[in-house]
C-alpha cells in the first residue's frame, strides 16, 4: 500500500500564524457595539477577506484591505438585523431621557431670571 496518500501535511503553528488573516483591532469594538459573538464576528472576517481576494485578485494590497473591511461592515450589520433581536426600546429611553432633565432646565431658568434680577438690582 502506497503511504503517500495517508500522510497529513505538517503545517507548524508559526507558518499557520503567518498565512491566517489577522482580525482588525475594530473587530472586537464592533462585536461588543453589535452583540456579535467574538467567534462569529472572526468568521465573518474570513469570509469577508475570501470575497476581497476574489474580488480584487490579490492579496495584501490596499484595494484588498478596503473590499475586505466593506464586506465585512455590510456582514455583521446583515447578521445583527437576521440574528439579533432588536427591541424597539429606544422612543422611550428618549422619553425618559427627556422627563429626566425636565427639573435640570427649569432649575437652569430660575437661576438665569434670579441672576437678572439680581444684576438689575445692583445697578
Amino acid at each position: 500500500m502506497n503511504t503517500k496518500h495517508n500522510v497529513m501535511p505538517v503545517v507548524r503553528e508559526t507558518d499557520a500564524r503567518k498565512t491566517r488573516a489577522r482580525s482588525p483591532l475594530i473587530l472586537r469594538w464592533a462585536t461588543r457595539k453589535t452583540g456579535i459573538p467574538e467567534a462569529r464576528a472572526e468568521e465573518l472576517w474570513r469570509e469577508a477577506c475570501h470575497h476581497a481576494a476574489k474580488a480584487t485578485g490579490q492579496v495584501g494590497t490596499s484595494e484588498y484591505w478596503e473590499a475586505a473591511e466593506t464586506r465585512l461592515y455590510k456582514l455583521i450589520e446583515r447578521e445583527r438585523q437576521n440574528c439579533l433581536p432588536t427591541p424597539e426600546l429606544s422612543p422611550w429611553v428618549r422619553l425618559q431621557s427627556r422627563i429626566a432633565h425636565l427639573p435640570l432646565l427649569a432649575a437652569e431658568g430660575w437661576s438665569v431670571a434670579l441672576a437678572r434680577l439680581l444684576s438689575t438690582r445692583a445697578s
